[in-house]
């Protein structure tokens, strides 16, 4: 099965929302006035798109997202729910899985995106997954750089006779998969990340993205 949120996934954090149990305490401090976010009063609700896999077809569902304001500065924050990713249709499942898939192996993006032989696909029309959303994607997870050092930080804490710092360091991508030095440090970024992913996972029994992420401002 191809990695992705589910329905129920979304309609439970929906449930959060009706309930109004949804609170600023996860997010950081306020970026323009460093409030803490505690003070933060809810803004709006602003709907967004989030593209989920539903056996193999790419479904479109809406969703709620919860805008807070500083009281300080009046700056608004988007609280991101445990499945999305900032400016991201997909849900973090997928980009996740899909990125973590192309940089385990030594395939193309277009085998990448191919899920037993076959590429995720919208419905009444021929067009799947685009391999080039995998390309911005890895792009993307290669620009977080305070979240994946404050995970590395709590995996210490918790093992600090860990050899995860020397596996960091021998991360070395394929030549086939770069034409640039740019690129090279992409890779090894994204990579670094879906690493720290997978051991965050393993010892913690949940995401860098379930709050880890959001405290860190997605930086």
């Amino acid at each position: 099965m191809p990695p992705t949120a589910t329905y129920e996934d979304i309609k439970a954090y929906q449930d959060k929302i009706e309930k109004n149990i949804i609170t600023p305490e996860s997010l950081p401090p306020c970026p323009r006035c460093n409030l803490e976010s505690i003070y933060f009063k809810i803004h709006a609700y602003r709907e967004r798109r989030f593209l989920i896999i539903v056996e193999m077809i790419i479904r479109a569902v809406f969703c709620p997202l919860i805008r807070f304001k500083c009281p300080g500065c009046r700056k608004t924050i988007t609280f991101y729910p445990d499945f999305a990713i900032p400016y991201k249709h997909y849900t973090r499942q997928s980009i996740l899985g899909f990125a973590a898939a192309y940089l385990k192996s030594d395939t193309a993006y277009e085998q990448a995106a191919m899920v037993e032989n076959s590429a995720p696909g919208y419905p009444n029309s021929d067009a799947t997954l685009a391999p080039s959303s995998i390309h911005r994607w890895i792009s993307h997870l290669a620009h977080y750089t305070q979240t994946p050092r404050t995970a590395l930080k709590l995996l210490l804490q918790k093992y600090p006779t860990s050899h995860i710092c020397r596996d960091l360091a021998l991360l070395i991508p394929s030549g086939r998969k770069f034409r640039s030095e740019q690129r090279k440090q992409q890779l090894i970024g994204s990579q670094r990340l879906a690493m720290l992913e997978a051991f965050f996972k393993a010892t913690f029994r949940c995401s860098i993205f379930t709050k880890l992420a959001r405290s860190c401002a997605f930086t």
